[in-house]
């Protein structure tokens, strides 16, 4: 007799159909207003994004790292352009914030509770020749955008200074961390990763000042693999994903990383960050198991849940924290082939998932990777939903197998 297990088909399918609210899949950017010729197309790939659930937009960075990128911050309306299967590839727009400076490149965007996009331009390009005269080299800058008022003015501009970031190019993800109070936004703490110096720098926006902290967690503690069309390449990159766990009483929250090449867990106490020269002590959480190195990670207050946009298995994963970090305890909430190289993961306002892939890992000539399918794929899942019959639940029941 033969025995399947029932539910695991319908998370299948599920997963793959109903599950996904919203998707978006391009194989080249395009923009509206723009003539195709004046820009190239498969040079434009999205690293990050943001989403407005109260105004329905999406922030999304396109750094130039390589040229002719007209906009690195660009947009989209998801009202009139509510992706599949009434428009899976819509043109995007230029970023409609009213901003006091061009940016350079933008490589990821991050709404805080306040609803404030802040931007983490790193003020310099990484070629050379073609348009590169363009963009001349300045110091990398948090830039913060209002998206409560019309056109959303830039209300802050914070430059980084050098001794805290000698290569800002090398900037991964970063965490906005507001003890908002009384609608009094201005104790806000932003904590930025950098995967080749192996840094966290942490910037205080009340006294405008920035440091920067190293940590042996922080290195890559192997060498992760991409593959692709069967060919396998390897890279090697420190810490890059962040994100922010439930505040105590004192307004203190753990931060939890990852290392692009780990599949480790760790987290340190915001209280030790804010104050720099803190002897720092990171909690190892445990390992999440063979080949599931991912870049980012996101959390869930709502369920107490970690989310983790895996850079190979093409895969979307998540643990609970309240769990002992192990494989076993871990579940896959999506799994899709054409999910390649996921590079950005987040919750709305509205607490659905989203998540991002592009096919453009850190190696070298990644540029020249040839793709038979859309490379580039934004999802959308409702948490409610995908955490219903995974093993990251706490009310968890294995599934029964049926004879068939």
């Amino acid at each position: 007799m033969f025995y399947i297990s029932f539910l695991a088909v319908i998370l299948f399918q599920g997963i793959h159909g109903a599950y996904v609210e919203i998707e978006y899949s391009w194989s080249n950017i395009t923009y509206e207003g723009l003539d195709i010729k004046s820009y190239k197309p498969r040079y434009n790939v999205p690293t990050a994004f943001a989403y407005d659930a109260v105004n329905h937009k999406l922030f999304l960075t396109i750094p130039r790292r390589l040229p002719y990128v007209p906009y690195t911050v660009a947009e989209l309306d998801t009202i009139r352009h509510p992706g599949f299967p009434v428009e899976r590839a819509p043109q995007l727009s230029k970023f409609s914030g009213k901003s006091k400076k061009d940016f350079v490149p933008v490589y990821q965007p991050v709404i805080d509770e306040c609803r404030r996009l802040w931007i983490l331009d790193v003020g310099a390009i990484e070629y050379n020749g073609d348009d590169a005269n363009k963009y001349p080299k300045q110091k990398p800058a948090l830039i913060v955008h209002d998206l409560t008022k019309n056109n959303n003015p830039e209300i802050a501009r914070y430059e980084i200074p050098k001794n805290v970031a000698a290569k800002p190019t090398a900037f991964g993800g970063f965490a906005v961390d507001v003890n908002k109070k009384n609608g009094d936004c201005s104790q806000t703490f932003v904590y930025i990763t950098n995967f080749e110096e192996n840094s966290l720098v942490v910037f205080n926006q009340k006294t405008k000042t920035s440091w920067k902290f190293t940590d042996k967690t922080f290195r890559p503690d192997k060498e992760s693999t991409f593959s692709h069309l069967g060919d396998q390449t390897t890279y090697k990159v420190g810490i890059f994903g962040i994100t922010l766990g439930d505040r105590d009483k004192k307004g203190d929250r753990p931060a939890y990383y990852i290392a692009g090449s780990s599949t480790k867990v760790y987290s340190i106490n915001t209280k030790q960050l804010k104050t720099k020269g803190t002897k720092l002590k990171p909690k190892l959480h445990g390992d999440r198991g063979k080949h599931t190195d991912a870049i980012a990670l996101a959390y869930d207050a709502k369920h107490r849940v970690i989310f983790f946009a895996e850079s190979d298995t093409r895969q979307v994963s998540c643990w609970h924290i309240d769990m002992p970090l192990k494989p076993e305890n871990t579940d896959v909430i999506y799994s899709y082939a054409r999910f390649i190289f996921g590079t950005d993961i987040s919750i709305d306002s509205e607490n659905n998932l989203w998540f991002l892939s592009n096919g453009y890992p850190p190696i070298e000539n990644a540029e020249k990777l040839k793709f038979y399918e859309r490379k580039i794929r934004l999802m959308r899942v409702d948490t409610d939903i995908v955490l219903k019959h995974a093993k990251c639940n706490l009310n968890y029941k294995k599934p029964q197998e049926i004879p068939v």
